[in-house]
């Protein structure tokens, strides 16, 4: 990999990757310690208030006042969004619900539905997710290595966050998730998962710029581990943006299987193992992703240890599926044919029985994604398909209202997947 010279007093010289390294980590050491100081003084503030009530000066005593009084809907859940308890007994009195309004905490829109989901958005903001109660209800998840990290088994997805979802040609589903994705329905679902034992999600850098993510561990107590998509097919960009997202925080990394796939097919593999090496230089469990199972064959044909892969699966008894006689490497890569026996982001797993047969005496543990085929499965069975084909993991994209029954089902096909050919 080429260097680039850094002059420092003693005539010597760093290389990109080590700055790289020394620029990420004071990062991350000032943003620790913004994230104390904010901690202090949001606790110094609610401690002043709670004083000045016990001693009859409260310090805002109009903005009290005003609860319930005739405030718009707007101000009642800038209230609320600081004052859990107090948005509880004052529910009641605000006005009709349907509403979009304004979180006073991130300033973010939201739109109530109906009573009931209020209620549930104010519970999820308020919870404490290291609570006994919290604890009891996430230790019914299931758990796994990843390098050093201990997982549950049901990962989320992103593209539902990233508005990216495939959808065949029902062109109006990516604009009905983006209405009703928003900033706060988002963080309202993270809160949801974390509390069924999903804790941890795959992102991207752009979705902390559409949204702000950040907001979900500063304001809303969020503990979830994230796990850095890096999507570029230029090596000479990889660790930049590698980089780019371990300040952001990302806690583990894998090499986009868009990468793999390509660089694969052009002949060019030897790349997939420049960016594995990359990504060891942090102290991060890192993985590598595939659409296909050439590239992770090629990775241990290599000797290459990573700490994980990230790996479609999912068998193709649906209708949309075209024919296995017309499937191509790369037709995930160019134009959707509008001939229905052809790729129409349709398809993501060309051969499962292959996968899973190769995957058997693979001993890295496998995130499976993709494993609904894009929702044309339903979740029991690809569930169950994808924990009894040999799958560690599961990355699945959810919605809100999905994410309790997924978590159930999740636990009922690991525990009928225990005696499956492929071990643990």
């Amino acid at each position: 990999m080429s260097r680039t010279a850094v002059g420092i007093a003693t005539g010597a010289s760093l290389d990109a990757s080590c700055f790289m390294r020394i620029r990420f980590a004071g990062r991350r050491f000032w943003e620790n310690v913004a994230r104390v100081k904010s901690v202090l003084a949001s606790s110094w503030r609610r401690v002043r208030r709670l004083i000045g009530r016990v001693w009859g000066r409260d310090p805002a005593p109009a903005r009290q006042a005003d609860v319930g009084v005739g405030r718009s809907r707007r101000e009642l859940l800038r209230a609320l969004g600081s004052l859990p308890l107090l948005g509880w007994l004052s529910w009641p009195r605000a006005r009709a619900v349907g509403a979009e309004s304004v979180d006073g905490v991130s300033g973010a829109t939201i739109t109530l539905f109906d009573k009931s989901e209020a209620e549930e958005y104010l519970r999820l903001r308020g919870l404490d997710l290291q609570s006994p109660a919290a604890h009891a209800l996430q230790g019914h998840m299931p758990v796994g290595k990843l390098g050093g990290l201990t997982l549950g088994r049901l990962i989320s997805g992103s593209n539902l966050i990233s508005m990216n979802l495939h959808a065949r040609d029902l062109g109006y589903v990516g604009e009905l998730a983006r209405h009703y994705n928003t900033q706060d329905r988002i963080f309202l679902t993270l809160k949801k998962l974390e509390e069924q034992g999903v804790n941890a999600i795959v992102l991207k850098n752009h979705n902390f710029r559409q949204f702000k993510l950040a907001k979900y561990w500063t304001d809303w107590g969020g503990r979830m581990k994230w796990i850095a998509d890096v999507i570029t097919t230029d090596l000479n960009q990889y660790e930049r943006l590698l980089v780019e997202h371990l300040e952001l925080g990302a806690a583990a990394a894998y090499l986009w299987g868009g990468a793999s796939d390509t660089w694969y097919h052009q002949g060019k593999a030897r790349q997939i193992v420049q960016a594995y090496e990359i990504m060891r230089r942090y102290s991060i469990p890192v993985g590598i992703g595939a659409h296909r199972i050439e590239p992770i064959a090629f990775c241990e044909e290599e000797g290459l240890k990573p700490d994980f892969y990230f790996l479609t699966l999912h068998h193709d008894r649906y209708w949309s599926a075209h024919p296995r006689g017309n499937r191509r490497f790369q037709e995930m890569y160019e134009p959707d044919s509008p001939d229905h026996d052809f790729y129409h982001d349709n398809l993501f797993c060309h051969d499962a029985e292959r996968t899973a047969a190769y995957m058997q005496d693979v001993d890295v543990p496998w995130i499976a994604f993709k494993v609904l085929a894009a929702g044309a499965i339903p979740p029991r069975d690809g569930f169950r398909y994808a924990f009894r084909s040999g799958a560690d993991f599961i990355c699945v994209g959810m919605f809100d209202w999905q994410v309790v029954e997924d978590a159930r089902l999740v636990r009922d096909a690991v525990v009928e997947a225990r005696s499956r050919p492929r071990r643990w």
